[in-house]
Formats: C-alpha cells, sequence, structure tokens
C-alpha cells in the first residue's frame, strides 16, 4: 500500500497515518456520487456554470471539513445539498446587492441581455418563481431527486413539496406559454 499524506482534522500538520486514509476514501465516493448533482442544482439555480462550480467546490470544501459528522448523518448528500442552497441564497444576496450599486453607479443606463438557450430560459423562468418553489423545482428536476429526498433536505413535509411542484408547474405553464 502506497504512504498517503492526509490532513490530521485536528492539527495543521501533514502526518502519514493510516486511519485518516479510510475517511478520505469515503469522502473521494462521497464527492465521485454527490458532485453531479451538486452542480446541476447550482447551475440551475444560479444561471452560471461557473458560478455553481465554485460554490459546488465550497460545498465539497465544506463537507470536507466536517467529515467526521457529516458521514455518520443517515444522507450526508442532504447536507451537502442543503450547504449549497445556502451557499446559492448568498450568492444572490450578493449580486442584489451589486446590482443595486452598479445600477446607482449607472443612473439607468441600459443592460444588454445576450440570447440564452432553451434551457437556460427554461431554468431563469424557474428563478422567477418563489424560493420555496425553485428550490423544490431545482432539486427535484436539476438534482434528479425524489419527493422524499427533496422534503428531507428542506425540512417539509413530502405533501409540501408534491404541492410545491403542481403550484410551480402551473406558474411556470402559464409563463413559457405567454
Amino acid at each position: 500500500m502506497d504512504a498517503t499524506l492526509a490532513l490530521n482534522p485536528h492539527t495543521t500538520d501533514m502526518t502519514d497515518h493510516t486511519p485518516a486514509l479510510a475517511v478520505l476514501v469515503a469522502f473521494d465516493d462521497f464527492y465521485r456520487v454527490e458532485y453531479p448533482a451538486l452542480v446541476a442544482v447550482a447551475t440551475a439555480l444560479l444561471g452560471s456554470f461557473e458560478a455553481a462550480e465554485d460554490l459546488t467546490q465550497d460545498t465539497m470544501i465544506k463537507s470536507l471539513m466536517h467529515w467526521g459528522k457529516v458521514q455518520r448523518l443517515e444522507r450526508p448528500g442532504g447536507w451537502a445539498h442543503r450547504v449549497l442552497l445556502n451557499g446559492c441564497t448568498s450568492w444572490w444576496r450578493r449580486r442584489r446587492t451589486e446590482a443595486a450599486f452598479l445600477a446607482r453607479q449607472r443612473r439607468g443606463a441600459p443592460a444588454t441581455a445576450g440570447p440564452s438557450p432553451d434551457a437556460m430560459a427554461f431554468w431563469g423562468a424557474v428563478r422567477r418563481l418563489p424560493e420555496r418553489h425553485q428550490r423544490v423545482m431545482v432539486l427535484h428536476y436539476a438534482g434528479d431527486l425524489s419527493v422524499a429526498e427533496v422534503a428531507s433536505i428542506l425540512s417539509v413535509p413530502e405533501g409540501t413539496v408534491r404541492s410545491d411542484l403542481t403550484r410551480a408547474r402551473a406558474a411556470l405553464a402559464d409563463h413559457l406559454e405567454d
């Protein structure tokens, strides 16, 4: 077996120790399984693949930093999705603050919107829904999660998720027909 250097989570020293190898292997598996869904969820919510990858990497770093706790959870992926959703909310808050500042600076200079593919137009429509409906739609469709998994991540009953999905679909149908 090759010796691997691993960061001891209780110190900042790089040490060669076998117990950390098992933890890192488990985290590697977690990373491979969860990364694609996390990027899909963040891309759908943010509308930017680059920003989605950055937030997903931040989420994975937080997961690794708390891996001792996270790996013992029943659904570590649910924890990561919650961290990612919180990161997306913060990202949008920063964008709104930035946009307000730039608007004041420009004093009404018109912005030009570039063309977007159909998928981005759809997710743009989803982003105009209320936040709870956005999250339910993105987790269910972009994240490919079941109603039960979405309910668990958002800490709401499954009936609420089904109701939110129905209302969000209706709102999207009205919007996309226009």
